[in-house]
């Protein structure tokens, strides 16, 4: 019962997470939880910027899902071969989950996403019964951010620990929790976790119709008159366009191509009608005191991490070798994914490239999260969940059954990088457009698995080996075999 005790202890972090320190000293963890947090709406709000604090921790998407671990499983970085630089790597690079090492990270990472999971439970177990303390639509945006929450996490962990759904939408994947509860419930095919992380994201939608941010843009800014900042920032948030955004991407995941298309085009539209916009290139070309290496106004929903540099320094930073550091392998970085011509689409000119990439002596070394020379800039905190830029390629994916008629939707991303327009869009040619676009952000995996093609930079020894179980179906976790 492992998970469930991580569960019944959560609340404290996250009160420690949302400044509210002081109320350890009046009640036990689990009853502050429920007699103060779920007694006003302040409390509601707090205990949900609680879990978004939370989605910040190492082994959800403060590393593991966004950097490290889910990154070295889609190939993205060169593993060495020396144990004693690159230690757990190696195994990882291998597909081989079934280490004592490896177990321990998955466990970590299973055990908290369900964790936060049943503190979304907790309040949309309450939330309606206490609907009367509510002003204006706060309600309506509270349930829909937690309904959200909800079915994102849970689409993270059967797209890591699920089968290949292309292929066996039927196979017993994982458990759904609607309920706060510490009974452990059983694993339910992949299809009927399907259906209700999609039913949970139509309804967080619906709920976040009147969301200011269609209206009035992300309003990365404090309230004027010092009110609360909890209809602000919304691109730091679930908001609706982040949800319309997931419906897209997990539409797309569970083979419905026609919601796919749907929900990615309603999130383009937000282009023409000035809610999010393509970086500008004076932000990030000709050598800008401060590039805007996230490209932040294109960021539909990211986390804020007031240490985002340890992303860099633990990970990238050329300064820490003899020590570890990824990378992509510089050959395959530079003549290939941003080279290769015609056949892969690369250019050396793309603002992607120029950007992020920086040499040190014979190699590059990636810089999207290093600090900015503004630290303050909120900017510099934010940890990319979702970008418009994956809309245009799930557009260009699903808006026909030939591949070949999504071209013009590649084309209008590839003009907003600074690169010419491909001739004729092939699958690998999108695939090399995701690994450009989404590089250091915990999407080529899920990529790979989903099409079950090779992990194309592999840097096992065989080298791009061929799809297989092995590689795509991580082993359930401890923690829940066990119960």
């Amino acid at each position: 019962m492992r998970r469930f005790t991580l569960i019944l202890t959560m609340t404290a972090g996250l009160l420690l997470a949302a400044g509210c320190a002081g109320w350890l000293d009046v009640k036990p963890y689990d009853k502050i939880a429920q007699d103060e947090l779920l007694s006003s709406e302040e409390g509601y709000m707090k205990l949900l910027n609680g879990v978004y604090v939370e989605l910040n921790r190492d082994m959800l998407y403060g590393a593991a899902l966004s950097v490290e671990m889910i990154e070295v499983m889609g190939g993205a970085y060169t593993i060495g071969t020396d144990n004693s630089v690159w230690g757990n790597y190696r195994d990882l690079s291998e597909y081989e989950y079934g280490t004592q090492y490896w177990r321990a990270r998955l466990n970590e990472t299973w055990d908290k996403a369900y964790s936060l999971i049943l503190n979304c439970n907790l309040l949309l177990e309450n939330i309606d019964a206490d609907r009367a303390l509510f002003s204006d639509d706060n309600y309506r945006m509270i349930k829909g951010e937690a309904l959200a929450m909800r079915a994102m996490l849970h689409f993270d962990m059967l797209r890591l620990f699920g089968p290949v759904f292309s292929r066996n939408p039927q196979q017993v994947s994982i458990p759904y929790y609607k309920a706060y509860t510490v009974v452990p419930n059983s694993a339910l095919p992949a299809s009927e976790v399907a259906g209700l992380i999609t039913d949970d994201l139509l309804e967080a939608r619906i709920l976040l119709a009147n969301d200011p941010v269609r209206t009035e843009g992300v309003r990365m800014e404090q309230p004027a008159d010092g009110s609360s900042n909890f209809l602000h920032y919304r691109n730091l948030r679930l908001n609706w366009y982040a949800v319309s955004a997931l419906l897209a991407r997990s539409s797309l995941y569970f083979g419905d191509k026609e919601s796919a298309a749907k929900y990615s085009m309603e999130v383009i539209k937000s282009v023409d009608e000035g809610i999010f916009s393509f970086v500008d290139k004076s932000l990030v070309t000709g050598s800008p005191d401060d590039p805007d290496r996230i490209f932040s106004s294109e960021v539909i929903f990211a986390l804020s991490h007031s240490q985002r540099n340890s992303l860099f320094r633990n990970y990238y930073d050329p300064s820490r070798i003899p020590n570890y550091v990824f990378r992509m392998d510089n050959d395959l970085m530079g003549n290939i994914v941003f080279g290769g011509g015609a056949l892969t689409g690369g250019n050396q000119d793309d603002y992607r490239y120029r950007v992020n990439w920086m040499a040190t002596g014979a190699n590059r070394y990636f810089y999207k999260y290093s600090d900015m020379v503004d630290t303050g800039n909120i900017r510099n905190t934010m940890i990319p969940m979702i970008r418009l830029g994956e809309m245009y390629l799930i557009a260009a994916e699903s808006v026909s059954d030939d591949i070949a008629a999504g071209a013009p939707f590649v084309n209008i991303l590839r003009s907003n990088r600074g690169v010419n327009n491909i001739s004729e869009l092939t699958r690998e040619i999108l695939q090399y457009e995701y690994i450009r676009e989404l590089y250091g952000e915990g999407q080529l995996f899920y990529m790979y698995k989903r099409m079950y093609s090779p992990v194309m930079f592999s840097s096992v020894a065989s080298m791009n080996p061929e799809p297989s179980d092995k590689i795509f179906v991580v082993p359930l976790p401890d923690s829940e075999t066990e119960n």
